[in-house]
């Protein structure tokens, strides 16, 4: 072991001699020692990473792929001490031929069982309490309130005075079926009350729901058809004892998909570790079935809409048919010039120029770490630094689409809340 270690640790120390910068590796374990080596909640792994310093990720797996891909980033000593750590607890566990054959397995919801918690206002969960039995009985689930005590959440998550915390117990499927109807039930009481979605999941899968550069919550969204996810977190990825907030909200069917997707990604985390880079589901197949029956459903509507149209039309007389043809014809033309005209008013209601303030102090950090210019890369978004600086202020103009500054605002805030928190 040693003698290997020693190998890689010359040729990854002659890589980082030829490129001067960290280096990525990938390292190759087997299937069935990747539980292992993650620990109880990814504990064992953190102390590795803890105690050697290097970025380590266990990749998610791959269908049909039998090793397991670990990430290690860092330099040549922190990449060699990893390694050793790696193939030093894998010696004290032991590797069997069995371990070399397992390959990874796509989830299936009805045997995962799961503990999903989530928050509600008061008076919702008065409510759904109230229809405990009919829910537990039809979807063979356990519903009960949990203390806020039970849970860790970061800071960024404090619970406000009126919510409560409530816990569906169950299979996968049962689980996502009942919260399903729960959406369904609750919007319907509530009315025209907007009804808030927020489930709790672990602060480490903050970032893998949310993807390398936002890929993983992007693609969720368009399952979804339009939902709005927004992850609350400010711990990092290592905090396996603290607990995150994600939001929802949309329209019905918006909240009912993309809280089932949520539900079966949270799942996926717990059986595969993180997403890979490029944000793509292990279990697309699954994924899939969500939305299959709401797809079934519009085309059955299209083909009976087309159905009763061709019908009508047959029935009509030349002279009313030709009527029609012309006045179709003339919305036609309207709706294609209102259309235009709204097109070209959203896309600049769209583009937002604003000024912000930072202080001197978050400048230095934004400056000395070359941050404006990732960010202008990253987003597309034009960042200019005024040079007019006022006592401790600074100016900051951003020019961009709504959405990505919005985005870069939000990264400069996280910049100024490292500072206040050291």
């Amino acid at each position: 072991m040693n003698t290997k270690c020693d190998a890689a640790l010359h040729i990854i120390q002659l890589l980082q001699d030829k490129c001067k910068q960290q280096i990525n590796i990938i390292l190759l374990i087997p299937e069935g020692i990747v539980s292992f080596l993650i620990g109880s909640k990814g504990s064992q792994l953190a102390k590795i990473i803890e105690e050697t310093n290097a970025k380590i990720t266990v990749n998610q797996p791959i269908v049909n792929y039998s090793p397991r891909t670990v990430k290690i980033v860092g330099d040549h000593s922190t990449i060699h001490s990893a390694i050793r750590a790696i193939t030093k607890k894998m010696q004290e566990r032991g590797i069997s031929s069995e371990d070399y054959k397992k390959v990874p397995e796509t989830l299936n919801p009805q045997k995962v069982s799961v503990k999903t918690k989530l928050i509600f206002i008061s008076s919702v969960v008065e409510y759904i309490m109230k229809n405990k039995n009919e829910i537990e009985n039809k979807y063979d689930v356990e519903i009960k309130i949990k203390e806020s005590n039970d849970i860790r959440l970061t800071q960024k998550c404090k619970l406000k005075r009126d919510d409560k915390i409530i816990q569906l117990l169950g299979s996968l499927s049962n689980v996502q079926d009942a919260l399903s109807s729960l959406i369904r039930r609750v919007s319907e009481h509530l009315k025209k009350q907007e009804l808030e979605i927020k489930i709790v999941m672990p602060a480490s899968y903050a970032s893998k729901l949310i993807g390398a550069k936002g890929c993983q919550i992007r693609e969720l969204a368009t399952k979804s058809k339009g939902a709005q996810i927004k992850v609350l977190s400010d711990k990092d990825e290592t905090d396996h004892d603290y607990y995150c907030i994600v939001q929802i909200a949309g329209n019905l069917q918006n909240k009912q998909d993309a809280s089932k997707l949520i539900l079966q990604q949270i799942e996926c985390f717990k059986n595969g570790g993180p997403i890979m880079d490029s944000g793509k589901f292990l279990n697309e197949d699954n994924l899939n079935q969500t939305s299959q029956l709401q797809n079934n459903y519009e085309d059955h509507k299209i083909k009976r809409q087309k159905s009763s149209s061709q019908s009508e039309r047959n029935s009509r007389s030349r002279s009313q048919s030709r009527r029609k043809h012309k006045h179709q014809r003339k919305r036609s033309v309207e709706r294609r010039s209102a259309s235009s005209s709204y097109s070209k008013r959203r896309e600049r209601a769209n583009v937002l120029s604003t000024k912000m303030i930072v202080s001197n102090e978050v400048m230095h950090i934004l400056e000395k770490y070359h941050k404006l210019s990732e960010y202008k890369e990253r987003y597309n978004v034009d960042i200019q630094a005024d040079d007019s600086r006022r006592n401790s202020e600074s100016y900051l103009r951003l020019k961009g689409k709504l959405k990505d500054c919005l985005i870069v605002i939000e990264e400069i805030l996280n910049e100024q809340q490292k500072i206040l928190r050291k």
